[in-house]
């Protein structure tokens, strides 16, 4: 999770999550093993050096706490959640149902 704050911060979230997402859920790589979490972003294009260093950063877990906090109050409890005004669509397969709340 702090690999995506430090992903967000320099504004590539979305290849972020693209990457982890796949590789988690798709292709069932282990991320929380550093070698896979290397490989994958390595394969990403990512500077895997550099993102796991910032992740370190005190910055990088303050943010993550405070987006924590936030999503909590909002009522998230997982990942993939989306919300679409003021209702909260969680999974994956729910994308359907997001698409069609934003049209």
């Amino acid at each position: 999770m702090r690999g995506a704050v430090a992903a967000d911060s320099k504004g590539v979230l979305s290849a972020f999550v693209e990457a982890a997402l796949a590789a988690m859920w798709e292709n069932g790589h282990d991320m929380s093993n550093p070698a896979a979490f290397v490989a994958v972003f390595n394969a990403a294009g990512f500077d895997v050096h550099r993102l796991l260093a910032r992740t370190q950063e005190q910055s990088i877990k303050d943010a993550l706490v405070v987006n924590t906090q936030a999503a909590v109050a909002r009522g998230a409890f997982g990942i993939p959640t989306f919300f679409v005004g003021g209702e909260m669509f969680f999974g994956k397969d729910r994308l359907g149902q997001v698409e069609a709340a934003l049209v």
